[in-house]
């Protein structure tokens, strides 16, 4: 597992003890709108996806990241979440494919953290990982995703259903990519 450290944020790997974190996270009525389509989860619902998210970073070496921003150089105010999932079940007919994902709290938005923390990840996959590209998919509603996308070197290449709902799909390749000032990658 790995811990990424840019000039504002630490990125570590999820632990059990980040429920409440999470949980928090995803009750927060900006995301529930931007992402659970207005419907708030359960704690069972948050702890069951932080179980995914842990069994990801175990089962493949990489994942997403819990986002803090830095206070005096330290970890400081949890920001969100930000990484690299398999797609899954979700595109059959790419089984490997590795997409960035990422959620922020409305108090965090705004504020570029989710393009640095993209940058990031992004830059991680194509450093670390040696991939040849990373995908997103976005909701066509979700316009603050939407104006990130190009900041961390996402294309948009076409609409496509995705968790049977359309999408709008992205690629980032090594060449496009946008990279972060700085990231320190440390091993732990």
């Amino acid at each position: 597992m790995y811990i990424l450290e840019t000039p504002r944020l630490i990125l570590r790997p999820p632990s059990h003890s980040d429920e409440l974190l999470l949980h928090g996270l995803h009750s927060d009525p900006f995301v529930v709108n931007a992402m659970w389509d207005g419907v708030y989860p359960t704690r069972e619902q948050s702890k069951a996806k932080l179980q995914q998210f842990i069994h990801h970073w175990q089962s493949n070496g990489f994942g997403l990241w819990m986002v803090f921003v830095k206070d005096e150089g330290q970890a400081g105010k949890f920001a969100g979440y930000c990484g690299l999932m398999y797609s899954g079940p979700y595109l059959p007919e790419d089984p490997t494919n590795v997409e960035t994902v990422s959620c922020l709290h409305l108090a965090s938005s705004g504020k570029g953290i989710a393009a640095e923390a993209g940058r990031a990840a992004i830059q991680f996959a194509f450093e670390n990982l040696t991939l040849e590209k990373v995908t997103s998919f976005i909701r066509p509603t979700n316009t603050r995703s939407l104006r990130k996308a190009p900041k961390v070197g996402l294309r948009y290449v076409r609409d496509r259903v995705y968790n049977n709902v359309v999408m709008r799909y992205f690629e980032v390749t090594v060449l496009t990519a946008v990279k972060t000032e700085k990231v320190v990658v440390i091993s732990c």
